[in-house]
């Protein structure tokens, strides 16, 4: 309901826009400035709320790489399963689709802390301690969020959304790039 209405203002707005602007050039003339300017501005607000749109969503970086090919596949698919939550919040695909999204995300984030967890503890990771706490305050966290979805809907999907997406790229970014030098020299590839 929320996308419809944001888009359903943006074409009325756009629409107005127009219907000032052809006035503007019949007033004030060709050589005017005014309606050159909201034609610029016009023709801006797509391109703006596009890429407002965008940034809803996160895509893989190189630099999120820890250089261990299984994590940072893992690192992806996780990426694609927080966007995939994210487009059935944002486009409200309905609670099948977003109960399918949530739950392999959770599925998923599982196997991927697992994997982690194993590689570290393998190898003798002197932080691995440390990072299964991380892992675990997390999932409690997220367990939270989904307590909340099932008493309020889909408003609790979007703030999970937000959270998984901030916390895997500054998780990514920051406690996991302490494991991959280890494991690497360790011979993980």
């Amino acid at each position: 309901m929320k996308q419809s209405v944001s888009m359903l203002l943006l074409s009325l707005s756009l629409g107005i826009l127009l219907v000032v602007d052809i006035m503007l050039f019949a007033a004030l003339g060709i050589p005017s400035p005014i309606p050159w300017i909201v034609l610029a501005a016009i023709i801006a607000i797509p391109y703006i709320s596009s890429r407002m749109e965008k940034r809803r969503f996160v895509s893989w970086d190189d630099g999120y790489s820890v250089g261990i090919e299984a994590i940072d596949n893992d690192h992806r698919k996780l990426l694609n399963l927080i966007n995939n939550l994210q487009a059935a919040v944002h486009y409200h695909t309905g609670t099948d689709f977003e109960n399918q999204a949530l739950n392999e995300l959770i599925d998923y984030t599982v196997f991927h802390f697992d994997r982690e967890e194993g590689l570290m503890q393998k190898h003798g990771f002197p932080g691995f301690e440390a990072h299964r706490q991380i892992h675990e305050a997390m999932i409690a966290k997220v367990q939270g969020f989904v307590e909340e979805y099932q008493q309020q809907g889909a408003d609790a999907l979007e703030k999970l959304a937000e959270y998984l997406k901030a916390w895997l790229v500054n998780h990514i970014n920051g406690t996991d790039q302490e494991y991959g030098p280890y494991l690497r020299s360790k011979g993980e590839k």
